[in-house]
């Protein structure tokens, strides 16, 4: 049943995606870390939250709130189990904006150590650390391009296991 649920996925995964492309183009109109903004990544996350629980069906909710599990751990499985509805899109939400703004913040901090060094060292100093901080910037640029799409793959392939877990039929045996 998946052709109900790929005009959601293939959004998210482009919007994700072209929107972290577009944050690492410096002084680009609009250009801002839109996934750095947990809000949007919030938003993200509730909307695989409510396909998840409203697509979901009754054996879905049956393994949830009844697990076959001996009946001494039962209730501790179904809190468990009713926690996870709660703590997927979570882990999506924080996942996404933490990778994004953590490459955001390294590249930030390199470029503050330029300065850093030229307000301690002098001049000399100042350009010798640009040089050396330059090239991890370089290098950390190249990373967030891998990033940028990776982030989008997970995001997107996490949301259709949640939503492929809530929709699965029983098997019989």
């Amino acid at each position: 049943h998946y052709e109900k649920y790929l005009p959601y996925l293939l959004t998210v995964f482009f919007f994700i995606w072209i929107s972290n492309m577009i944050g690492l183009i410096p002084f680009f109109p609009g250009s801002g870390n839109v996934m750095g903004n947990i809000a949007v990544t919030a938003t993200l996350a509730v909307f695989t939250f409510l396909i998840t629980n409203l697509s979901a069906n009754k054996h879905y909710w049956k393994h949830i709130f009844n697990p076959p599990a001996p009946m001494g751990v039962n209730i501790i499985i179904i809190i468990i189990e009713f926690l996870s509805v709660f703590i997927k899109p979570f882990a999506l939400m924080i996942r996404l904006f933490a990778n994004i703004t953590a490459g955001h913040i390294i590249i930030l901090s390199l470029v503050s150590i330029i300065f850093i060094f030229a307000e301690f060292g002098g001049t000399t100093a100042g350009f010798g650390s640009s040089i050396i901080a330059g090239l991890f910037i370089l290098f950390m640029n190249a990373l967030e391009l891998l990033v940028a799409a990776l982030q989008a793959y997970i995001f997107t392939m996490l949301s259709a296991v949640f939503i492929g877990q809530a929709i699965e039929e029983p098997t019989h045996h």
